[in-house]
């Protein structure tokens, strides 16, 4: 059973209700923890005090915790590994916290090599004296940053991976932390979604977009395009700024440019501000 299955239990418990519709959730714990009465020709199942302190007791000898406090126990897999059967339930998941970073490292952080990055926990960096932040989208333009044609001044940056799940939810935090000083840069696909992801972070000075020829546009996915018809629609309904411009562009071409594309023809790239 998954958390689904825990929160119907965990609602029925604290609610001390007495019965609920026997949907598939419902059918599945009725099937498992064999408690409850089925009524109504099969369409509900009904709980007496002494069939809901059994189904207390019954979930928590399965999950390893009291289901009637909370259906998700707080703390790290670490953590719940201690009370619960499975510690994949934690609410902390593994990245939680955690940024990818490479280039210019805060200090007391080492310098690294090109190519090399470093998955930090956020609380461990100091970021007061960080000048310049670049964001990019996807992992494999994120480890291949030092091959892209980009201006000169952006060497010195501290490249951040956009990344996803716990990662994301890092970057963003990073991003809401930088001094007021810091300079934003976000690399990400030339399409809707891309400047979507750009418009939606919570400090995006510049994009870094590319320099539009024929050998690139020819690569570019009218397919991929057509599929952000949503991405699309936010970007008509939200304030741009200077950044209109790019948006303005795709739209006139209809394709989905990949940052992968960018690099395996050379193409030059370029900051353009928002504001």
């Amino acid at each position: 059973m998954t958390l689904k299955h825990r929160n119907a239990i965990h609602k029925l418990l604290r609610e001390r209700g007495e019965k609920v519709a026997l949907n598939a959730t419902w059918q599945r714990i009725h099937r498992d923890l064999e408690v409850g009465e089925v009524r109504e020709n099969g369409k509900l199942l009904h709980f007496s005090a002494r069939e809901r302190d059994a189904l207390r007791q019954l979930a928590e000898q399965s999950w390893g915790f009291d289901l009637l406090v909370e259906a998700v126990p707080p703390g790290s897999r670490a953590q719940v590994a201690a009370i619960s059967r499975d510690e994949k339930i934690a609410r902390q998941r593994p990245d939680d916290g955690f940024v990818l970073l490479k280039g210019r490292l805060p200090a007391p952080l080492p310098a690294l090599p090109p190519g090399l990055s470093l998955r930090v926990p956020l609380e461990s960096l100091d970021l007061s004296a960080t000048a310049q932040v670049l964001v990019i989208e996807n992992l494999d333009s994120f480890d291949d940053w030092e091959r892209y044609r980009a201006p000169a001044r952006l060497t010195d940056s501290l490249v951040l991976y956009r990344g996803h799940g716990g990662l994301a939810r890092g970057a963003r935090r990073l991003l809401a932390t930088l001094p007021e000083r810091c300079e934003v840069t976000v690399f990400a696909d030339y399409d809707p979604a891309g400047l979507s992801i750009a418009a939606s972070l919570p400090r995006a000075d510049t994009l870094l977009a590319p320099e539009l020829d024929e050998r690139l546009l020819e690569k570019g996915s009218r397919e991929h395009f057509a599929r952000q018809s949503r991405q699309s629609a936010h970007l008509e309904g939200i304030g741009l700024d200077d950044w209109q411009g790019v948006w303005e562009e795709m739209k006139a071409h209809q394709v989905s440019i990949k940052q992968q594309h960018m690099l395996a023809l050379g193409t030059v790239l370029r900051q353009v501000p928002r504001r």
